[in-house]
């Protein structure tokens, strides 16, 4: 179990149950979504009769009820809505530095969460440029919302 150097501690505590819950999240209709994840791209669905795209992919339309939808590739500019630095990390993540999460809008409208870089919160702002890519982090394919600017 790794030592978190982050969170404060005042008074007395006593250890957590461990929350391990692991199992097989089926991505047969989503595959596409995550192999362009491991080639850069990043995938949205559209429904083919109302028009209305889904981020994260969807299979199917709520608004039509609908399974009639279509891949669509993202735009890879936005421009960064809110941003948050998480030293309280998720079971799975706790043994990585504390990290930014962001949601950018893109180009096209459609909103998007990734982990923001470079993760300080002195060079980033709200209405800052940000690129869209993919990076493996420990053998998991995020999207990164990464600032186009020097830090000062």
């Amino acid at each position: 179990m790794s030592v978190r150097k982050y969170v404060k501690i005042e008074g007395p505590t006593i250890d957590s149950i461990p929350l391990i819950y692991k199992h097989k999240i089926p991505i047969q209709k989503t595959l596409l979504f995550w192999e362009g994840l491991k080639e850069g791209k990043i995938y949205a669905t559209r429904c083919k009769k109302c028009g209305q795209v889904y981020f994260p992919p969807q299979a199917d339309c709520p608004n039509d009820m609908t399974s009639d939808m279509e891949w669509i590739e993202l735009p890879k500019n936005g421009v960064l809505e809110a941003f948050t630095k998480v030293y309280a990390r998720p079971q799975g993540f706790d043994d990585i530095e504390p990290y930014m999460i962001g949601i950018a809008t893109l180009t096209n409208g459609v909103r998007v969460m990734g982990w923001v870089e470079p993760p300080d919160e002195k060079c980033v702002k709200v209405g800052d440029e940000v690129e869209l890519i993919t990076k493996n982090i420990k053998g998991r394919y995020l999207i990164i919302l990464k600032v186009n600017k020097q830090c000062a």
